[in-house]
């Protein structure tokens, strides 16, 4: 039997241009595929200082980490018995407008990110894991992390990106 990713249907709302409230937007994503991960982009914007009245629905290409200040919404899936993007390597940081490049990676930005489906297993670089299972929520704040789900079902998990400055510390 071969396993599906689960199908995300996006509802947005905003303003007409007459100013009244609406539905702009009521759609299933369609899924790219980023390394051995699918993503679903629900919602990115580069500044979310002010409401876009009426909003811009993002392109179906609207991937890639948000600018500080900006957000990204998205929903992926790691294959069974398998680290997220395995096989690359990233070296430095994912910077705005870019996707992760590798299994281990560091971005600029506070990722919140809420299980679905299945048990991942979310380690730091020092080799120190977290155990997630569905319904358990993470923070991330720039760390160089990975993500890896040892189970027999697809993991499903849905992430809000807040892009952020990295400062020393």
């Amino acid at each position: 039997m071969t396993e599906k990713n689960m199908t995300v249907r996006r509802v947005v709302t905003g303003f007409t241009d007459a100013g009244e409230a609406a539905f702009l937007a009521d759609e299933p994503l369609s899924e790219v595929q980023q390394l051995n991960t699918m993503l679903s982009s629900v919602w990115r914007t580069d500044s979310v200082s002010t409401l876009q009245v009426p909003p811009k629905v993002p392109a179906e290409n609207g991937f890639g980490f948000p600018m500080p200040g900006g957000a990204w919404a998205l929903s992926w899936s790691i294959p069974p018995r398998s680290v997220a993007g395995e096989g690359q390597k990233q070296d430095g940081v994912t910077r705005a407008g870019d996707l992760p490049s590798g299994a281990a990676h560091a971005t600029d930005s506070i990722d919140i990110s809420v299980i679905n489906s299945g048990t991942v297993v979310f380690a730091l670089e020092d080799g120190t894991e977290q155990v997630l299972q569905s319904g358990d929520l993470i923070v991330v704040n720039g760390v160089r992390h990975t993500w890896s789900n040892r189970g027999d079902t697809i993991a499903t998990i849905l992430s809000f990106i807040l892009g952020a400055e990295r400062t020393a510390h």
